[in-house]
C-alpha cells in the first residue's frame, strides 16, 4: 500500500526532478568552455552540478522504491511506488551523470594543486576532458531519457509537468529539441495548447493563484474566444477576489 504522504508528493516531486535536470543541463552547458585541445569547467559549477544531481537522486528515492537486484528485477519493501521502466531509466542516467561529475569535480580540484610542467598535471589534465566529454554525451542522451519517461501513462495525469512546461516554453526547444506545442500533444497527451491552459488555470486557481489563473484564461480566450470554461472559471476567479478585498477593506 502507497503511503498516503507519498502518493500527495509525488507530481509534485517529479515535476521538481525534471525542472533540476534541466537546470544541470542548462548549467553545464552554459559554464562549459571549450579551447582548441578540451573542455573546461570550474570546480565550483561542477560542485553545483553535483550537488543537483545528488538532490534529483535523493527525490527519486523518496517516492520510489530502490532496486534491490536489477537482474531479478526486485525492489526494497517499502511503502513507496514502484518505478516502471522510463522511471528506471531516468534515475539510472541521473545516478551515471552523478558519478561522472563527481570524478570531474576531484580531478579538477587536483589540478588546482599542479603545476602546469609536472608530471601529473597533463594527466590529470586529460582526464577530467575525458569526463567533460562523455558528460556533454550523457545530457543530451539524459535528455532523450527524460522525454521518453514524459511519454508514459503515469505522467499523463502529471498537471504540475504542464504548469512547469508552459510557464517555461524555451526548455522544450533548448533542452528537449521540441517544440512546446508537440510537447503537450505528443508526449504530455492533451488535445491541444488551448486545453492544457486551461487545465493549467483550473490548478492555478485551486491552489490559491488567482494571477496565474487570470493569465491563463485569458490565453486561452485569445485563442479560442467564447470558451465556456475559461469564461466561467475567469468569473470565479473574479468573484474570489471581489471577496478578498470586501475582506481587507473591512480590516
Amino acid at each position: 500500500m502507497i503511503s498516503p504522504y507519498i502518493e500527495s508528493i509525488r507530481d509534485w516531486k517529479i515535476k521538481e526532478m525534471v525542472a533540476e535536470f534541466i537546470r544541470a543541463k542548462a548549467t553545464f552547458e552554459k559554464h562549459c568552455k571549450r579551447d582548441e585541445t578540451s573542455l573546461h569547467v570550474s570546480f565550483g559549477t561542477l560542485r553545483l552540478l553535483c550537488d543537483i544531481l545528488f538532490y534529483i537522486k535523493e527525490d527519486h528515492h523518496q517516492i520510489f522504491k530502490r532496486i534491490i537486484n536489477a537482474k531479478k528485477h526486485q525492489f526494497e519493501d517499502t511503502n513507496k511506488f514502484t518505478p516502471d521502466e522510463y522511471e528506471i531509466n531516468f534515475m539510472n542516467s541521473v545516478g551515471l551523470l552523478f558519478h561522472k561529475m563527481m570524478v570531474a569535480r576531484e580531478l579538477t580540484y587536483m589540478l588546482d594543486y599542479y603545476t602546469e610542467d609536472s608530471a601529473g598535471y597533463q594527466e590529470t589534465k586529460n582526464s577530467v576532458d575525458r569526463n567533460l566529454q562523455r558528460i556533454n554525451i550523457l545530457f543530451k542522451q539524459g535528455a532523450e531519457v527524460l522525454s521518453n519517461m514524459l511519454k508514459s501513462k503515469s505522467q499523463q495525469k502529471n498537471v504540475h509537468l504542464i504548469t512547469y512546461f508552459l510557464e517555461n516554453p524555451d526548455v522544450c526547444t533548448d533542452h528537449l529539441n521540441i517544440s512546446l506545442e508537440k510537447m503537450v500533444s505528443t508526449v504530455l497527451g492533451r488535445k491541444s495548447l488551448e486545453a492544457a491552459y486551461l487545465e493549467s488555470a483550473q490548478f492555478y486557481a485551486d491552489s490559491g493563484w488567482p494571477e496565474k489563473a487570470r493569465s491563463a484564461c485569458e490565453y486561452v480566450l485569445s485563442h479560442k474566444p467564447g470558451e465556456k470554461m475559461a469564461i466561467k472559471l475567469l468569473a470565479q476567479i473574479e468573484k474570489i477576489e471581489e471577496i478578498s478585498l470586501e475582506k481587507t477593506a473591512k480590516k
